[in-house]
């Protein structure tokens, strides 16, 4: 009885350790992240030679991420809005340093420094792999 009931538990052990595994393999790992003052895009290849714009609107079409544009400038993210005076507004900052400078500063962000983006959304063209930050700056 003592033998069955070990055979059992390292069989139900291993069942449950196999669904985790399997589970875990198949979780998609989300490509945006809203954390505060922070909106945080990670290009999956999918986005590859798309503007930001143009993959932020693909998101957003998906129910991943709300925003909203104003003159081709990003107003809103997730409702929170620009200030009428431009005292705090959304920035772009990114990983890909090709496309960065520090012209309008940088942003750290979980230990790593990243450049203003060197042109807007509707221009900056995606890399996968890049990390691409919206931040609410105040001035």
């Amino acid at each position: 009885m003592k033998r069955k009931m070990i055979s059992l538990f390292t069989l139900i052990c291993t069942v449950l350790f196999t669904a985790c595994i399997f589970i875990g393999c198949k979780q998609e790992k989300e490509a945006v992240k809203l954390d505060g003052d922070y909106l945080l895009i990670k290009a999956e290849e999918d986005a590859e030679g798309k503007t930001l714009l143009a993959y932020m609107e693909e998101l957003r079409a998906n129910g991943k991420l709300e925003f909203s544009l104003e003159n081709g400038m990003v107003t809103s993210i997730d409702g929170k809005q620009n200030k009428a005076d431009y005292s705090a507004c959304w920035m772009l900052y990114t990983s890909d340093s090709e496309n960065a400078n520090d012209a309008w500063g940088i942003v750290e962000y979980e230990d790593k420094q990243y450049g203003s983006a060197i042109v807007g959304a509707e221009s900056l063209i995606v890399k996968a792999g890049e990390l691409y930050i919206w931040w609410y700056q105040s001035f």
